[in-house]
């Protein structure tokens, strides 16, 4: 699938899986969509409220555990009180029949009394020993009750009573107390449940605002940036990219407008290159066309001056005037004449359209007219051009248009150079040439000022110059290098401050192109 962007100059589309960062191998990092964030928040909220809900019921389950005991505890007390009550009675018996007269049935009473207070003790003697061995005690005194009742039997079992009622009254006091502390058990757990509920929820509140805070401060603040971005290369920005620091949807739309950004420079250098090329083939076809009207307008009273001239010379050569090489110069008139008809046409060739597709050149000849050609110019008329041409150079395969460009765009940058020197400072410019083992190449040095390192960094770059407004546009090196560039070849610029600056280009040399 692939993204599409509205674009001034119209629809701008490009693959996804060129809008995502890669890393050093190639590969594109794992990237998360606002979509998948939002639903990996959705369920880490879902994950935290199950959690405060597994957390609740299982502290719920200990409080109901809780409960249970205290209900227990709360029978229990009950249970013992019923017995103590049913004991304090049965206690009251037995001292009753202490006075009656009716020993017998007294006792017969009183064993009543105690066997109902025996069987309620039968739910709670088992969990207490001492319980358990008065109760057994008491059984054994009221068998004896039944087979001989005695005043002794009787003291004896009133005594066991009396017993078995305080141990009792202990065991009931320990399940107060027991009762007591499950209650405030109960309380504490309940407490501490809604605590932590109510602790985690704001937690999660806090954690969950948060987060959403600074995904969404985040995220507008990005979105600000690219949109000052979009409108910074609307409004002719095209420096740096927009860094990409997201994996998102945001971060491919940041990564298509830098991609945006990059081909509209590139679509706009390559339109200004267009431009200057077309703009420099215009200069010089009209160069042409008024060096050839020139030339014919020049010919005719240049031919009637040379043939005046020749039969002048003729006449006093064989009159031997004795004039001739005093006062009358003839044969100079012939060379002056002859001086402007070579210019005349050295200018009408250097001038010719040149084809548009490379081919095999002569790379002297080239480098010879341009140096002739820039010669003319008022820059050159303090400056010693020298040239240095290997004989031996091979044809080279390029477009002589864009040698001619580039070298005339090297020349005039060294004459500007040279231009702010002092009068007294003799201004030299050297073009050399030289044929390498697998590249020609081409110097073209002056003794100016030189240039910092700084500035040298620069000097590529589009739209940079040291030049005054008007006189530079700062396209000329980086149009001049890209030119080479295309030719498969490169060009440097070295300088250092006042020792001057070399230009070097350099083109390949192809072995079926090494003819002389």
């Amino acid at each position: 699938m692939n993204t599409t962007f509205s674009t001034a100059d119209g629809l701008y589309e490009m693959p996804d899986d060129e809008t995502r960062p890669q890393d050093h191998l190639g590969r594109q990092p794992r990237s998360l969509s606002l979509r998948a964030k939002g639903i990996i928040a959705f369920i880490l909220m879902v994950a935290y409220s199950l959690l405060i809900g597994v957390s609740t019921e299982t502290q719920r389950q200990g409080l109901l555990h809780v409960v249970d005991e205290l209900e227990m505890a709360h029978r229990t007390e009950a249970q013992l009180l019923e017995i103590n009550t049913s004991m304090a009675r049965t206690l009251f018996s037995v001292n009753m029949s202490f006075s009656d007269d009716d020993l017998a049935s007294s006792a017969i009473r009183s064993m009543i009394e105690v066997e109902a207070s025996l069987s309620l003790l039968e739910a709670i003697q088992d969990r207490h020993p001492t319980v358990l061995m008065l109760a057994g005690k008491l059984h054994a005194l009221v068998r004896d009750l039944a087979q001989s009742p005695t005043l002794s039997t009787l003291g004896v079992a009133r005594a066991t009573l009396n017993e078995l009622i305080i141990e009792l009254d202990g065991v009931t006091k320990n399940a107060h107390a027991h009762r007591l502390r499950l209650l405030d058990q109960y309380r504490e757990n309940y407490d501490r449940i809604t605590l932590s509920s109510l602790a985690m929820l704001v937690i999660g509140l806090i954690l969950l605002g948060a987060v959403t805070a600074i995904f969404f401060s985040r995220l507008t603040w990005d979105i600000r940036k690219l949109e000052a971005h979009a409108h910074g290369i609307v409004n002719g920005n095209r420096d740096e990219p927009l860094p990409v620091t997201r994996n998102d949807e945001l971060g491919t739309l940041m990564h298509a407008v830098n991609r945006m950004q990059q081909d509209l420079r590139e679509r706009e250098r390559h339109i200004e290159r267009a431009r200057l090329e077309q703009f420099h083939r215009e200069k010089m076809v009209a160069v042409g066309s008024l060096a050839a009207q020139l030339a014919h307008e020049i010919n005719n009273p240049i031919a009637a001056i040379t043939g005046v001239a020749s039969a002048m010379n003729q006449v006093q050569q064989s009159q031997q005037c004795p004039n001739h090489g005093v006062s009358c110069h003839p044969g100079l008139i012939l060379e002056q004449a002859k001086r402007i008809s070579t210019i005349t046409r050295q200018i009408a060739d250097f001038t010719r359209p040149q084809p548009k597709r490379p081919e095999l050149l002569n790379l002297n000849e080239i480098v010879s007219n341009t140096c002739a050609f820039v010669s003319y110019d008022r820059r050159f008329r303090r400056i010693a051009m020298t040239t240095e041409l290997d004989s031996e150079m091979p044809a080279i395969r390029a477009i002589g248009d864009h040698l001619t460009q580039v070298l005339m765009n090297l020349l005039f940058n060294a004459a500007d150079a040279l231009e702010e020197m002092a009068a007294d400072h003799p201004a030299k410019i050297l073009v050399r040439t030289q044929a390498l083992e697998h590249e020609a190449l081409v110097e073209i040095a002056d003794n100016g000022a030189g240039i910092d390192a700084d500035t040298l960094g620069k000097v590529f770059d589009e739209y940079f110059t040291t030049k005054p407004a008007g006189k530079g546009t700062g396209l000329g090196l980086a149009l001049s290098r890209e030119l080479i560039e295309d030719a498969g070849g490169t060009l440097t610029l070295d300088s250092e401050p006042g020792k001057g600056a070399t230009a070097r280009i350099r083109l390949p040399l192809r072995p079926h192109e090494r003819v002389a």
